[in-house]
């Protein structure tokens, strides 16, 4: 369990490492930052996880239904943890489309009393402004924790198939 807990935050440092390099990005066409492209993009990934959830627990359920093992309990154990991994992350998912609608309506909204601050140099880094600089991180951030999450999907998917179909 500790070493799923490492890899995990391993990965979430890295997510948070490709996010902070968005932060001088200027343009808002640039493909990590590009909030309403990515929303499209997520929201074709989630109807995708929820086709392969539907198609994997279905055949779950055959599974268990032609098995003739004694030892159901431990398998019926593992795949539900597997399956509550995946619908975890497909919550993820949604809600980083809804992260990044937030974001898409706030970056063209104009807050008056709210002042941007512009030109920002420290030395390193130069952020032209300090908004646009936030919602690309934030943008980037909730991207690449999908790709992650994703990842994990697909790689819970494939143990719950392997381990239906080996016992």
């Amino acid at each position: 369990m500790k070493k799923i807990k490492k890899k995990k935050l391993k990965l979430i440092c890295i997510c948070i490492l490709i996010s902070t390099f968005t932060i001088t990005i200027n343009n808002e066409q640039a493909f990590l930052t590009n909030s309403k492209g990515l929303i499209s993009i997520l929201l074709t990934i989630l109807g995708l996880c929820f086709t392969s959830f539907s198609f994997i627990s279905s055949a779950i359920l055959q599974i268990f239904k032609n098995s003739k093992t004694t030892n159901k309990n431990k398998l019926l154990k593992n795949v539900n943890e597997l399956l509550e991994n995946i619908e975890s992350d497909i919550f993820l998912i949604f809600y980083s489309i809804i992260i990044l609608t937030i974001i898409n309506l706030l970056r063209f909204l104009n807050i008056p009393l709210i002042k941007d601050p512009i030109n920002l140099d420290f030395g390193i880094i130069n952020i032209i402004s300090l908004k646009n600089s936030v919602f690309n991180f934030i943008t980037s951030l909730s991207f690449c924790l999908t790709l992650y999450s994703l990842y994990d999907i697909m790689k819970a998917s494939f143990k719950l198939i392997i381990n239906c179909y080996n016992k």
